[in-house]
């Protein structure tokens, strides 16, 4: 008993560790993360992980097979154990306790915000309303301050596209299908410039990136790969660095060492014992310093990762004591030639000047100013400097944010020229046009209207209300409305028009005015153009008259003037579109009139004519208010009724109409009964368009034709359900 017992417990060891030499195979899932992981052409697995888990291979006897599988189903298939090891995973307490993760961390990522060149999005605030595609399930959007937290945090609602992977969210951005796409940091940076993308300064939940280990396998994998990368890591030249230069271009990733936080937990051990009070201030000092830590590493990430230039500088020696990579691109020397210069190397003001700014500068809190910088290669380049002075425990630095505003410098120019261009463009205009500050000040005229009033180029200062109508005050009230009063209350362009006598008698003048806005949005100024309408307006009122009189026929019966079958089908095709949101019923008659044949043929086509006219009046007053009765032609009517509450409610319209439309036509001696046959349709249980409903209207009706006529019969229901008697 005993050695069976033996033999089956040297079983269960040798199945859950594979005896050294024999080959374990090892199922890792691959996503489209590049420069993580991948699936190229060819089908073979690349990137960091891929290379990396090789190199685990190798040293362990592992087997490995590549399962290529979209993110979200990379997650399920680790769950349910289909796959073995998911390399490229994001840590989080709640995927923690589904999975193993390795105690290695291999690098560091986040997540980042890209748009297109054309775009300047610099805050999670503009993402408003905006388009974002986002991967499934990705840590960055659904995670502990990931993209979901903030921006409720914020009170802000961003559309949300979701996709399969980061590729499809720069495709749909590359398109123009969306505003901006959130995607992983290497992914980031290694197809940006393939799909002519920008990062925007909008950067998401900092995390460790390690692999997780399926519930589903033996410990002693994630034992292995752990003490296998943490020897790697104690050499600078192992191919775990490689690895990362290759993939990452990083040699480094500056990752807290492990012995930090067994140490952490051993300093809590040792003061567990300690009065109260001190534990509960070196508790509050513990959350302090990893307050601090955190906030370091995300200004460390900012300062590194941001693509505005940066610096900072001492101001007692005017030394640069860091700049960032973007300042290095910019000024053309590398990070530790900045490191060695003063600032009036790069500044265009002065050893002494740059001096006395810089001290000057520690007083105040935020500075703002323009400067001309110099690069390496001798390039004079106009910038603005946003400085504001950051105390550190031994000294104060002044931190420096700089813009190229070359191209805008540019702009300014280009904008002065254009002035004196457009100045020559508005005197060509035949209409008196003027520029009226918001002082009621005249800044600029065109050539017309400086003739019209017999004013010179070079003017003194000019209010409009004495140009235009020789007044001391400003214009007000019904006689005189001024238009700058009404664009300063509401920042929309005003028309107004105006009654003036003339040697030509009586003159309408629209006088259009339109709002002028600076830089920064502000009104500063309107444009006031004038221009004589008298003749278009007696023009545009007879056209105007035409065309309701051509739109009427088009859409009306000439003989009963009736909405046709035209305008009977627009106004069905919007009661279905409202019933569809409402969840209300709509019901449509297909009306044919009984014996207007033998009307026709015994009293002539006249007195039919009047029989149709009658019926139509007959018809409009059955119904309600918002319900259309329609002339299809010959002896065909249409009803439409809307806001349908029942079926009841329908078979009583119905009623009503047979009433109402059932007579005897006398006429001396020839006598007819006068009747209707009416088929009904309701929508959605018989239809769910405008043609369904007519044809089986139609049908309902035919069957109200062959039964007897002088009825009604609904499309749907059992035949005499409903019927009139």
């Amino acid at each position: 008993m005993i050695l069976r017992w033996g033999l089956l417990l040297l079983g269960c060891f040798i199945f859950l560790f594979p005896a050294q030499g024999e080959t374990a195979n090892i199922r890792i899932g691959i996503d489209n993360n590049p420069p993580l992981t991948r699936v190229n052409q060819q089908g073979e697995a690349e990137g960091l992980f891929p290379d990396l888990f090789m190199q685990v291979a190798k040293a362990e006897n592992w087997s490995i097979e590549y399962v290529p599988c979209q993110w979200q189903q990379c997650l399920e298939s680790l769950a349910t154990g289909d796959i073995d090891i998911l390399p490229a995973i994001a840590y989080t307490k709640e995927r923690a306790n589904l999975f193993h993760f390795a105690d290695e961390v291999i690098t560091s990522s986040w997540g980042q915000i890209y748009q297109q060149r054309n775009n300047n999005v610099s805050s999670v605030l503009e993402l408003a309303g905006k388009k974002v595609a986002v991967l499934k399930q990705d840590i960055y959007l659904i995670g502990e301050q990931g993209l979901f937290q903030i921006s409720e945090n914020f009170n802000i609602e961003i559309d949300y596209v979701k996709v399969d992977s980061y590729q499809d969210a720069f495709t749909l951005l590359n398109n123009g299908a969306v505003d901006a796409a959130m995607v992983g940091r290497f992914y980031g940076l290694k197809n940006a410039q393939k799909f002519d993308l920008l990062p925007a300064p909008i950067m998401i939940k900092p995390i460790q990136v390690r692999p997780a280990f399926a519930a589903t396998i033996p410990q002693q994998y994630k034992i292995d790969f752990d003490q296998l990368l943490h020897k790697w890591k104690q050499s600078t030249n192992s191919v775990y660095y490689q690895l990362l230069d290759k993939w990452l271009g990083v040699k480094n990733p500056a990752l807290l060492p492990r012995w930090f936080t067994t140490s952490l937990s051993s300093l809590v051990g040792m003061f567990a014992l300690l009065l109260f009070i001190t534990f509960w201030t070196r508790k509050q000092v513990k959350i302090k310093t990893r307050e601090l830590s955190r906030q370091q590493q995300h200004y460390q990430i900012f300062f590194e990762e941001s693509q505005s230039i940066m610096l900072l500088v001492d101001p007692e020696t005017a030394e640069i004591v860091d700049a960032n990579p973007a300042a290095c691109k910019f000024y053309q020397y590398r990070r530790e030639q900045l490191q060695n210069m003063k600032m009036w190397q790069i500044n265009q003001i002065g050893e002494a000047e740059v001096k006395n700014r810089l001290a000057a500068a520690i007083k105040l809190d935020q500075q703002q100013f323009e400067r001309v910088h110099t690069r390496a290669d001798g390039t004079k380049v106009p910038v603005e400097v946003y400085r504001s002075p950051i105390h550190t425990r031994d000294r104060t630095l002044l931190y420096s944010i700089i813009h190229d505003i070359s191209k805008r410098k540019r702009a300014e120019q280009e904008l002065e020229e254009r002035n004196n261009f457009l100045q020559s463009v508005i005197d060509g205009v035949s209409d008196p046009m003027m520029v009226i500050s918001l002082d009621y000040q005249i800044l600029q005229l065109n050539k017309s209207a400086r003739q019209q009033q017999s004013i010179p180029v070079e003017h003194g200062q000019l209010a409009c209300y004495q140009l235009s109508h020789g007044l001391q005050i400003p214009c007000n009230g019904n006689d005189y409305p001024c238009p700058l009063l009404e664009i300063k209350e509401t920042g929309l362009p005003v028309t107004v028009i105006r009654h003036q006598e003339t040697d030509q008698g009586k003159r309408i003048l629209e006088l259009c005015a339109s709002p002028l806005f600076d830089a920064n949005g502000e009104l500063y100024a309107i444009i006031e153009v004038v221009r004589d309408i008298t003749e278009r307006l007696q023009i545009e009122e007879l056209l105007n008259e035409n065309e309701k009189r051509l739109h009427h026929l088009a859409h009306h019966d000439s003989l009963t003037d009736l909405p046709n079958r035209l305008l009977f089908d627009d106004r069905l095709k919007q009661a279905l579109s409202k019933a569809r949101r409402s969840g209300r019923q709509v019901a449509l008659f297909f009306l044919d009139l009984d014996h207007l044949k033998i009307i026709n043929d015994n009293l002539g086509h006249d007195y039919g004519d009047l029989l149709l006219i009658d019926i139509a009046k007959r018809l409009r007053k059955c119904v309600r208010e918002g319900d259309t009765v329609a002339r299809m032609g010959g002896d065909e009517f249409l009803v439409l009724l809307e806001e349908v509450e029942s079926v009841e409610m329908i078979a009583a319209m119905a009623e009503r109409i047979c009433h109402s439309l059932s007579h005897e036509l006398v006429k001396g001696e020839f006598r007819q009964e006068i009747s209707a046959s009416i088929g009904i349709s309701i929508y959605p249980e018989d239809a769910k368009n405008e043609q369904e409903m007519m044809k089986n209207a139609d049908l309902a009706m035919y069957r109200v034709k062959s039964s007897g006529k002088a009825n009604y019969q609904f499309y749907s229901a059992p035949q005499g359900r409903f019927l009139f008697d």
